[in-house]
Formats: C-alpha cells, structure tokens, sequence
C-alpha cells in the first residue's frame, strides 16, 4: 500500500528538569510527496513552526517520554543512540507542540502514526499527513530489523533526513526506515486497541487506494500532553 504521508523549536537546556512539557518485507514509512490533487486546498494555518529545535534534554542521560493520551498513558524509553530525535520530541513537548494531536494514521499489526500538527483534535485545520515542526533532522541509527514497540521518526523520502516531529510505532518486527528513538516499556494495550485508520487527505476511495472517507473514519487517539523526564 502507497502510504500518503509527507514530512517536511524556545527552551534552555533544562538537562536536569524533573519534566518536560504541560500539565517479512521490508517495511517503510518514507515520506512521499502527495499528489496536488489529494491535498485540501484549505492552507493550514496557526501551526506553530520553529527553525530547529534547541538543546532541551542531556543526551548523555536516560529519559522517558511520557504521551499522556485519552485511552491511558503510553510510556516510551528514550533511545540515546538517537539524540537529535530525542531531544527534538522533548523541545516540542515543552512547547505543547503534541497537545490535543491524534494519531492519525493506523494500520493494525504494522504501525500507527502522529505527530502532525494539522491532525488535531478541535477539527479547526483541515488533517493533510503534511504537518511540521517547520525543521526536519538528519537521519541516525539503523533501522533495520527494528522490534515490535519501537518509535521511529520517519525519513523523508529521497534523503538522510527525517521528520521534525511525526513518528510512529511499529506494531510489528521489520525492517523500516527512519530514526529509531525510543521503545513503548508501558501502555502496549492502548495501541493493541486500536481500529484500522486510512484518511483519504481528500482523495476519492477507490481500488487502488481503499482510504477511508471522514465518516467511515473511527475515533482517533488522541494525545493530551506529553512529559519528558529522566528514568
């Protein structure tokens, strides 16, 4: 299945804060360009965008990020192998980038997805797959052969980069591409629950892309805040 997603940050480093944030075949989730005519013409607008994000966390160190969503919490190890991600998902999380985001995109036994800023739950913008931080980040790790649980910020198709801010959960063993920077320690049941999730971006279902229409679509998770704070 061609999947249509696109991928195109001001605190002090605070290392040492107690938390950060508010109250078989080879497997990609590459970003591909979506086709002019399944993008909403409505421009997105009121999506915070920062030029890169700044030191927040010491990537020397252990932390968890904890994604407080509407079902439960999910808690994710943080993967040291993979600092720039890392720190990227705790500078967003002190500015409430992932506040009231869904994931989006789920497909059962392979992966879901979140992270894009338009894709939110008040309905206000129009959910393209698009949404960014305003930065992508250069692409670190190996991928491959990459475990059940595993949280990967995903490349950006043709390049060494990878997304600023979405990223999704492997929700089976493979080989994927993308930054590998963390792993779910708790909250596995949350994700195990969740109903198959295709937007159709605006394009018309049909064989070649069984999307879902905005009615067919089940009830998205959705992320209240997430906490970033050393384990």
């Amino acid at each position: 299945m061609a999947f249509i997603v696109v991928m195109i940050l001001s605190l002090a480093a605070v290392g040492l804060a107690p938390g950060i944030g508010s109250t078989g075949g080879r497997h990609t989730r590459a970003v591909d360009p979506i086709d002019n005519e399944v993008i909403p013409e409505e421009t997105p607008t009121g999506v915070i965008a920062f030029e890169a994000p700044e030191p927040t966390i010491d990537v020397s160190r252990n932390y968890n990020a904890v994604i407080k969503t509407d079902a439960g919490d999910i808690v994710v190890a943080l993967n040291p192998e993979a600092p720039q991600a890392a720190n990227s998902l705790a500078f967003l999380a002190g500015q409430n980038f992932y506040d009231g985001l869904q994931f989006f995109w789920v497909l059962p036994e392979f992966d879901a997805l979140t992270g894009d800023p338009t894709c939110e739950a008040s309905g206000e913008l129009s959910c393209t797959g698009a949404g960014s931080p305003g930065y992508t980040l250069p692409l670190e790790g190996d991928s491959s052969k990459v475990s059940r649980w595993s949280v990967i910020a995903p490349v950006i198709s043709g390049g060494d980069q990878v997304h600023g801010s979405q990223f999704f959960i492997a929700l089976t063993d493979g080989e994927f591409e993308g930054s590998v920077f963390g792993e779910v320690v708790e909250g596995q049941e949350i994700l195990e629950s969740l109903e198959q999730r295709v937007p159709c971006f605006g394009a018309e279902p049909s064989d070649s892309n069984p999307c879902q229409t905005e009615e067919e679509l089940p009830p998205p998770l959705t992320i209240l805040d997430v906490v970033v704070q050393p384990a």
